[in-house]
């Protein structure tokens, strides 16, 4: 962005619609040059109100060459979809609708350069910072600026998304706290992350162990004794496959295979007992673990 205002020129071809009330016809007094050549026209008070760094650009003395008659023209960098919802941001006017989380992103960039109080911004973007697609795809863009916008339900939303980033990356924590401008947002994920480990066994713990837990009493027996090695490697295949589940943003226990990496049917005695033992404990099981998932850290505390 030029630090003057510079006369008013001949925009280059623009196919952006520009409504009003920044269009050509509407009153104002300085206009808005996008990259492409997009014109929209304003009132200085309305910028020096909202952004210290028009409103000096507007005390500096303005150019001779520029004829009284025309508006002073204010080259900017961003596209005009982006600035056109920025000045519609602060007019006293119908809010804008933000649907796009990348055009949420270069507003929060566009507020940072002009030295807006991007706070405003939280007023419009709880449904973008809430969207699956967004989440999904940047769980780490959409956290921090939640963040940084203080939007503490979305942070809390957002951070259940983040259990695949590899927190111990330098990389990632750096990008964190680049976007949020401090440590505090990487400490509330690793506070996190340390809660989730200490309740996991927990949540494994609720997979019996050995097949003869499962039938009926008539063939307890029949299984004998289970070597200790063998438990404590079936009990750490299925601490890995919960470990897995729970990265999930909401995770939920459908079946033994799905959750614990277990399969129960115990049907080499063709017992009518076993099988019902077996549908019975299953149920159980999966009922207790989906219990447990409503008590299991899944997000940062608030």
């Amino acid at each position: 962005m030029s630090e003057q205002t510079q006369p008013q020129t001949t925009p280059n071809a623009s196919t952006f619609v520009v409504k009003p009330p920044f269009h050509s016809d509407s009153p104002g007094d300085c206009i808005i040059q996008t990259a492409d050549g997009t014109q929209f026209v304003v009132y200085r008070v309305i910028l020096s109100l909202a952004s210290s760094v028009w409103n000096d650009m507007f005390s500096l003395p303005q150019s001779s060459e520029a004829p009284s008659e025309e508006h002073p023209v204010i080259p900017v960098d961003e596209d005009p979809e982006t600035m056109e919802t920025l000045l519609t941001m602060l007019y006293p006017m119908q809010p804008p609708r933000i649907e796009s989380y990348d055009l949420a992103i270069k507003l929060v960039q566009a507020c940072d350069k002009y030295f807006i109080n991007s706070s405003r911004l939280s007023t419009f973007l709880h449904d973008i910072l809430r969207s699956t697609h967004a989440l999904e795809n940047d769980p780490l863009g959409v956290y921090a600026l939640a963040w940084r916008l203080q939007m503490e339900e979305e942070v809390k939303i957002a951070s259940r998304y983040t259990h695949r980033l590899d927190l111990y990356d330098q990389r990632v924590v750096e990008e964190l706290m680049r976007r949020t401008g401090g440590l505090n947002a990487v400490m509330a994920l690793w506070e996190m992350r340390r809660r989730r480990e200490a309740a996991v066994d927990g949540i494994a713990r609720l997979m019996e162990l050995g097949q003869e837990a499962f039938v009926c009493p008539s063939h307890q027996n029949s299984y004998g004794k289970v070597p200790a090695s063998n438990i404590v490697t079936e009990y750490l295949g299925a601490r890995l496959s919960v470990t897995e589940v729970l990265k999930e943003p909401y995770p939920v226990c459908k079946s033994l295979q799905q959750f614990f990496g277990r399969t129960m049917s115990p049907d080499s005695y063709n017992c009518v007992n076993c099988k019902q033992s077996v549908d019975r404990k299953v149920r159980d099981i999966i009922t207790s673990t989906n219990e447990a998932l409503e008590k299991f850290p899944q997000t940062i505390e608030g």
